[in-house]
């Protein structure tokens, strides 16, 4: 008997159990039911907040980037407008002649000091040096009687090269010198 007893109130537990079970369950679908109702609505609030939201950072952002263009137009302005003024200032031709004079003198100075000879002094240089040579092909040719004869005329024209070109140098550097110092004195006069 005393198995029955506990049989039936084992029952009776799962009973209420099962009851309890299926409410729960029943209470989820409620809920779930309400949510779907609510959801309707506040998926449509939610849309609406959206678009009110889009619009207003639209405005921001539209004024935004105004306020950039803006800026930045007054950069250019502002950068086209200095750049406008270096150029005047540096097709400026006067400064510019006084610039180049004085740039040609100081070179002029530093290279009589180191006497490199000008363009012009080694020109002449070059001038006479053919000369001198043309000349020395130019003259008749003897027969060679010895070897030691076109020896001779051979160091002849060494020496006579040499020569030419020991004269050609100190010519060049007297040149530029008087050159460097006239351009000096010049530029001088000129700056005073």
């Amino acid at each position: 008997m005393a198995g029955k007893k506990r049989n039936t109130k084992q029952r009776d537990t799962d009973k209420k159990v099962t009851a309890q079970l299926e409410d729960a369950f029943l209470a989820g679908l409620g809920a779930l039911s309400n949510a779907q109702k609510a959801g309707e609505k506040t998926f449509d609030s939610l849309v609406k907040q959206g678009e009110s939201f889009r619009k207003r950072t639209t405005r921001k952002t539209e004024s935004l980037i105004d306020d950039v263009q803006n800026a930045i137009r007054e950069m250019s302005d502002d950068a086209q407008s200095k750049a406008t003024g270096l150029l005047d200032q540096v097709r400026d031709k006067s400064n510019l002649k006084k610039l180049n004079s004085a740039f040609d003198s100081r070179v002029a100075g530093a290279m009589d000091r180191l006497y490199v000879p000008s363009k012009n002094d080694v020109d002449a240089i070059n001038k006479k040096l053919n000369k001198i040579l043309k000349l020395l092909e130019d003259k008749p040719k003897a027969a060679p009687k010895k070897a030691s004869t076109t020896a001779k005329r051979k160091s002849a024209k060494k020496t006579a090269k040499k020569t030419a070109k020991k004269t050609a140098r100190k010519t060049a550097r007297k040149t530029a010198r008087k050159t460097a110092r006239k351009t000096v004195r010049k530029t001088a006069r000129k700056a005073a």
